[in-house]
């Protein structure tokens, strides 16, 4: 029951009252009850004047309850000359003056974070409270290579490749350097953040790959510097005074084979040493427009006569309608020369038909997909994260630079790139060349 019913209970309670005493007690004649009546009516006159006091802080709350419910932060609440009335409308005009001002603040830091966020090359993902992915910035789905926001709502063990696994493993406070098959290198951060009272995960995803790249690169360049000067300094002069010594001595003798023997062997450290010393004299892309599968039929007698040794196939499915891309023509030929021997070397260490199948088509970013496949002995998980690692080689008579000049051909080129054996046992080397 309201304030203004009670109001209207007490009047009538009153009125009634002295309704009965002016009927029982009082002559109508008498100053006694004209009295009575005057106080009556200034009781009523009274009663209206103390409803309309109190009931003005009750309406000045109302109104304020009302901007609030509505979120009107602009409006406030006017002085009516009632002292207690003015001082709540001033303490509410203050706290509506405080509200607005954390809120614009509030709004503000939200969408500087959010743009912070959509624009950092740093993968930032959020979980929910069940460790599905509840928000992904633009870096993250490129990572993930998910088109549009078909990452929400995945569960981040679920995501694809390692990455995922890798996420799903960290707990708060951690990090961790992951290599993909595909030659990157991320950094994986896991943190924790309070909503709502309940502790959930979010995910700092750091591309390193070039940085260590290039990290690797000035390292071994120092290192193949100093080596390549220090034997070609020592075996040329070796090469030409054994030159010089069997040039007057008899070519049948065992001595002069032997001497033979070992300017060969020299001249091989020397030529060894070279090679080495060119995976850090890779110049420059110079990019031109270029038909890729134009480029490759016509190194395709070379490419077939890599193959032969091994007594494997080269086969091509190249789509006519593949796009060209802006590349440096030797390198990327190079290149190729390097994945088919790669290829080729690994069917050499198996005993079945060998088969390389080169195959080309338009990717889903509008670019141009090559895809080198063969079913030779293939790569374990553990080999195919090492497998672009400078000098790191399981074949016998391997250097390790192959896939280290391919690396940097592609990482110069801006190509994505992978190399993996898939579960029906063929290797493939694939290239995304960029729109």
């Amino acid at each position: 029951m309201n304030l203004k019913i009670l109001f209207y209970i007490s009047a009538l309670l009153q009125l009634a009252s002295w309704a009965f005493m002016f009927t029982f007690h009082f002559d109508a004649d008498s100053v006694a009850f004209y009295v009575l009546e005057v106080l009556t009516l200034l009781n009523i006159a009274y009663l209206v004047f103390f409803y309309r006091k109190v009931h003005r802080p009750i309406d000045a709350l109302s109104d304020g309850l009302d901007m609030l419910k509505g979120q009107d932060w602009n409006s406030a609440l006017n002085h009516v000359g009632q002292p207690e009335v003015d001082k709540i409308a001033d303490t509410f005009n203050g706290m509506i003056a405080l509200l607005k001002e954390q809120r614009l603040r509030f709004e503000e830091q939200s969408h500087f974070l959010n743009l912070l966020i959509a624009r950092a090359p740093i993968g930032v993902i959020i979980l929910d409270f069940d460790e599905n992915v509840y928000l992904a910035n633009p870096a993250a789905k490129a990572i993930f290579a998910l088109p549009g926001d078909e990452i929400l709502g995945r569960h981040v063990g679920r995501l694809p490749g390692s990455l995922g696994e890798c996420l799903a493993s960290l707990s708060n406070g951690e990090s961790r350097l992951l290599r993909t098959d595909g030659g990157a290198t991320y950094k994986c951060s896991c943190y924790n953040i309070i909503d709502k009272g309940i502790a959930h995960k979010f995910f700092l995803i750091e591309d390193v790959g070039d940085a260590m790249a290039d990290a690797e690169r000035h390292a071994y360049e120092k290192i193949i510097r100093i080596i390549a000067h220090e034997v070609n300094n020592t075996v040329a002069p070796i090469a030409t005074a054994i030159g010089v010594v069997t040039d007057g001595m008899d070519g049948d003798d065992d001595t002069t084979l032997l001497l033979h023997n070992c300017s060969e062997r020299a001249l091989g450290m020397s030529a060894f040493v070279s090679r080495l010393a060119d995976v850090v004299k890779i110049p420059e892309p110079v990019m031109q427009s270029c038909d890729i599968n134009g480029l490759i039929m016509r190194n395709r007698p070379f490419l077939e006569s890599l193959c032969m040794p091994a007594g494997c196939s080269l086969e091509f499915d190249l789509d006519d309608d593949s796009p060209r891309c802006n590349i440096d023509v030797p390198l990327i030929e190079q290149s190729l020369v390097n994945i088919v021997k790669n290829a080729v070397e690994s069917i050499a260490l198996t005993d079945r038909a060998g088969r390389v199948v080169i195959t080309g088509g338009r990717s889903t970013s509008g670019g141009l997909r090559l895809t080198i496949a063969d079913n030779g002995a293939g790569i374990s998980p553990e080999k195919s994260i090492r497998i672009f690692t400078p000098f790191f080689t399981d074949k016998p008579t391997g250097q390790g630079v192959g896939l280290t000049f391919v690396r940097e051909v592609l990482r110069r080129h801006g190509c994505s790139y992978s190399l993996r054996t898939d579960p029906d046992g063929i290797t493939r080397f694939t290239i995304e060349f960029p729109r």
